[in-house]
């Protein structure tokens, strides 16, 4: 029996995402905790403060308006979501604000981890958010290191790591924890953090050669190739930038937000679109706009594409076996489309039509969602896994051999 090594990249990049996980799962439990206050978004008026936490203490009252975080003016909500990422506990954050027609300095400190203020129902969501979490990396080191040349087997494991380490807002005391470690384990963390942004890069190619190659090698690699290079380079820039010039992130956001792309991408893929797809060589004030409307574009048709290759893949297949394994995988993700959905539906409900959401849509699913969910990836690393042994004359292929 022939058995295959995998390459010293796949080792590096396996080390990479389970740092990542760990890092991002520790910040998530030992960072700083909430600040307790709610926005009126988006606007930076205060509706609300949680009394005895660290805002309340720090002499923030309802109607005041937030201008600036150590001297940082907030133009929009990404500003306070970078601030945040660089609090630190016990370390005095100056908050400028606006109180009817005087403008304070008051000093914020939070000294309390973030789990030491979590209620009971918090452990469940901290359970039903990163549970899932672990079993998508561990699905994806089973599938790269037993398939370590299919290339199918790489493509499905890159997905399943970067969904395993993606997050839609980085944690308070994120970005300052990162500035305490070393810039070549630092820089690591925060891009593939990011690298969900690539996501749909990854999904085309693994669709458009499973079950069987559906373009030629060199469309697959040009569809795949210029896209992920365009997004690469502001997705970089905005890492380091996060981490050691959060300055460099600040941009015209009131303008950004107007457009109607990059508020449904604010909606459904959270803020970190935003900050990772936001620095650009001589920018004009329209074109993180511009960039996140592509992205938001190049997202949608790649994913419609994916999953109609895998369907007319479907019905060109003789093989009985393998067309049961390939509708397993379609009816998941058709799943994985629904749950999108609906959690899309569930955090927007109230804005996008104003009313209160109805039962099928509140956040008491989050559970439920995160359990139908687990179908999708083992769905995907059966398929891979029981795919017959086309791992090196695949990997021949796509490199002209």
């Amino acid at each position: 029996m022939q058995t295959w090594r995998a390459p010293w990249w796949m080792y590096v990049l396996a080390a990479v995402y389970m740092l990542t996980f760990i890092f991002n799962g520790r910040q998530e439990i030992w960072g700083p905790a909430n600040a307790g206050w709610l926005p009126s978004w988006p606007t930076f008026k205060v509706a609300s403060v949680v009394p005895g936490r660290p805002m309340d203490q720090a002499g923030l009252r309802a109607g005041d308006v937030l201008e600036a975080v150590d001297g940082r003016p907030l133009n929009g909500m990404p500003d306070w979501f970078v601030a945040r990422a660089h609090f630190e506990r016990d370390r005095s954050v100056e908050l400028q604000i606006r109180r009817g027609e005087q403008r304070l300095s008051l000093r914020l400190v939070i000294a309390a981890p973030a789990w030491r203020t979590w209620r009971r129902a918090s452990y469940l969501v901290a359970v039903a958010f990163y549970l899932p979490r672990f079993i998508l990396l561990s699905l994806a080191l089973v599938i790269a290191f037993s398939r370590p040349e299919q290339l199918s087997a790489r493509l499905a494991a890159l997905m399943l790591a970067v969904g395993a380490v993606a997050e839609g807002y980085p944690s308070p005391g994120w970005a300052a924890a990162l500035h305490h470690v070393p810039a070549v384990v630092a820089i690591p963390i925060c891009v593939a953090t990011a690298s969900c942004l690539l996501a749909p890069m990854f999904w085309l190619a693994f669709f458009a050669s499973f079950p069987r190659p559906w373009l030629t090698p060199y469309w697959r690699s040009g569809l795949v190739l210029v896209p992920s290079v365009f997004f690469s380079f502001p997705i970089v820039a905005s890492a380091i930038a996060m981490i050691y010039a959060p300055s460099a992130l600040a941009k015209p956001w009131p303008a950004v937000l107007a457009s109607a792309p990059v508020r449904l991408t604010q909606d459904i893929a959270g803020v970190a679109p935003l900050l990772y797809l936001n620095v650009w060589p001589l920018c004009q004030p329209k074109t993180p706009a511009t960039v996140l409307e592509i992205w938001l574009i190049v997202t949608v048709l790649y994913f419609v594409a994916g999953f109609l290759m895998l369907t007319a893949n479907y019905r060109r297949l003789s093989d009985r076996q393998e067309r049961r394994r390939v509708g397993t995988l379609w009816v998941a993700l058709l799943l994985f489309g629904v749950i999108i959905a609906h959690n899309s539906l569930t955090r927007n409900w109230t804005s996008w039509f104003g009313t209160a959401p109805p039962a099928l849509f509140s956040g008491g699913c989050a559970v439920g969602e995160a359990i139908l969910f687990q179908l999708v990836p083992l769905a995907l690393a059966y398929c891979v896994l029981t795919e017959r042994g086309r791992g090196r004359e695949e990997t021949n292929k796509l490199h002209g051999g």
